[in-house]
């Protein structure tokens, strides 16, 4: 099967704000595969009232249909060489529109930054025909 690397850090946005005593920033990257399956990773920088910053990130498949098993360790990231694991929840679409489905999400208390990231889900499929092993989406937290 083939590791396919999809193109770094397309930062699509950043905001802030939060509820009272804390603050936070996020922002977001996605590939750009040139195919119909691309990841997209979301992440928000918590700021609490002592200074504790909790970083946040969210891993979902942007694509038209998609069925896909939920996966053991499914998905990792990787943040500042530190590598986080969880499972891929089960997707099963069939329609034709394009539609965005949540792979998996990380807390990381303690969180310094920025940080380069990257991000795989061992999809383990077919792909327009061709066999696929895994996804990766790289990119940088920037907060």
């Amino acid at each position: 099967m083939a590791n396919y690397k999809l193109n770094d850090n397309e930062l699509q946005g950043v905001s802030g704000g939060a509820g009272v005593g804390d603050t936070a920033v996020s922002g977001s990257f996605v590939s750009n595969s040139g195919t119909s399956l691309n990841l997209l990773v979301e992440w928000s920088v918590i700021t609490g009232s002592t200074g504790q910053r909790t970083l946040q990130v969210t891993v979902s498949a942007v694509s038209y249909s998609l069925v896909s098993i939920s996966l053991y360790n499914g998905v990792q990231m990787t943040l500042n060489g530190v590598v986080y694991s969880a499972n891929s929840n089960a997707i099963d679409y069939r329609g034709k529109a394009q539609v965005t489905n949540l792979l998996a999400s990380f807390s990381v208390p303690y969180y310094q930054g920025p940080a380069p990231i990257s991000v795989v889900f061992h999809f383990n499929g077919t792909l327009s025909g061709q066999p696929v092993s895994d996804i990766i989406a790289t990119g940088t937290i920037t907060a």
